[in-house]
């Protein structure tokens, strides 16, 4: 990329080549069950639901794969963007609270503009009986134009917190399990998501006796929006001289979009040994889907160059984000918050070298637009030649 002034920005939405990868599978920890049931159980039936992250599906599906989320080898779409996966064979052991589940099935996502395919299958459960569980798959990651692959067989790729399943003659359901991405996760697809990220929660079981696999259904068909109960005619000849019209207003779902308010940043000039600081141009993320999925805003710098051919190193810039609610004179819809959430202070030597959060919002609270920015800090080496030195800065919504 063409060398800009200091701290330059590129663009105001660009996105990034690597997305994160999708850990599947499912926690057992299995207490209170009576001693008829303590004996280890062969599992032959059951199911795993799970989305990964809602804000990621959304990105991939306005993407231009054919199609942009595919299920294959007896993995299904569920109505609300989630995938069933069903189970293939393992055991669990109610009286430990231990359990190996596998389950089926194979997820692909395919984004060919943003240079990336990432195929998911197989996903595992592992549970020590302690309270956690691992979620574990075969993943492969295709991007840059196949100049970088990855494959890994049954990585740990999240954890899970376990909380007793319900037990319905001898078969066990988990429901809304927290899932959290792990260091390694993280690590193995590019950063995407950073350690810590929150994911879908899980949904999972398993069973003793076999079951039929559940009929695809296909996410694309919007469940139509059921017609407002009609007002009581309040008749005519009363006297009153009242009258009563139903309003009825179709709300189709918009886009997530990012706005920068400029493209160049300028730090303040400084020697070697001292910190360049400045502004972030301030950043709007607007959420208008109507799905209230949740979003994240990474970042990531190159290396700063000069025209004389220095080098300072992209860990050596430094930020810590600021994040708002934009204002709006509108009243609010009934139940519905918009909540953003800065990323965390990164200090000049670790810095954004690697993808990391400007500002998110979580699932649930992401609805409407909230203004994000950071002061940005570039620790200038004492071994640096004086010079102009420039770098872009990519912003990366999903």
């Amino acid at each position: 990329m063409e060398g800009k002034s200091v701290g330059k920005l590129k663009g105001s939405h660009r996105t990034a080549l690597f997305a994160s990868a999708i850990a599947l599978g499912a926690s057992t920890a299995l207490f209170g069950i009576s001693p008829a049931q303590a004996a280890s159980v062969t599992v032959a039936g059951g199911s795993l639901d799970w989305g990964f992250k809602a804000s990621f599906r959304a990105y991939v599906g306005t993407g231009n794969g054919t199609p942009p989320i595919a299920t294959l080898n007896g993995a299904t779409r569920n109505t609300d963007g989630t995938f069933d996966f069903p189970a293939m064979g393992g055991t669990y052991d109610a009286s430990a609270g231990t359990a190996t589940v596998s389950y089926g099935g194979t997820v692909v996502f395919s984004y060919p503009a943003h240079m990336f395919e990432i195929t998911v299958a197989n996903p595992t459960v592992v549970v020590d009986g302690d309270g956690t569980g691992s979620l574990k798959a075969d993943v492969d990651l295709v991007a840059n134009g196949g100049t970088t692959n990855q494959h890994l067989d049954q990585a740990e790729i999240a954890t899970l917190v376990t909380t007793a399943p319900t037990v319905t003659g001898g078969d066990i359901s988990f429901n809304n399990l927290a899932a959290t991405l792990t260091a390694s996760g993280a690590s193995a697809f590019a950063g995407f998501y950073s350690a810590g990220t929150a994911l879908d929660p899980v949904t999972a079981s398993a069973s003793a006796s076999a079951t039929e696999p559940n009929e695809p259904t296909d996410p694309t068909d919007p469940t139509d929006p059921t017609d407002p109960t009609d007002p009581t005619d309040p008749g005519t000849g009363t006297g009153n001289g009242s009258a009563a019209q139903t309003i009825k207003a179709a709300v189709s779902g918009g886009a997530l979009t990012l706005t920068s308010a400029g493209t160049a940043v300028s730090l303040a000039a400084a020697t070697p040994g001292q910190t360049a600081s400045g502004s972030l141009n301030a950043v709007t993320v607007s959420d208008l889907r109507g799905t209230n999925s949740g979003w994240d805003l990474v970042g990531q710098v190159t290396d700063f160059t000069s025209t004389g051919g220095g080098s300072i190193p992209a860990a050596n810039l430094g930020w810590a984000p600021t994040a708002q609610v934009a204002g709006t004179t509108l009243v609010a819809a009934n139940g519905v918050k918009n909540a953003v959430t800065p990323g965390g202070p990164i200090a000049p030597g670790s810095g954004l070298g690697t993808s990391r959060t400007l500002c998110s919002a979580e699932t649930g609270s992401s609805l409407g637009s909230a203004t994000c920015g950071a002061a940005l800090n570039l620790g200038i080496p004492e071994s640096s030649a004086a010079g102009e030195y420039s770098a872009v800065l990519t912003l990366t919504l999903a």
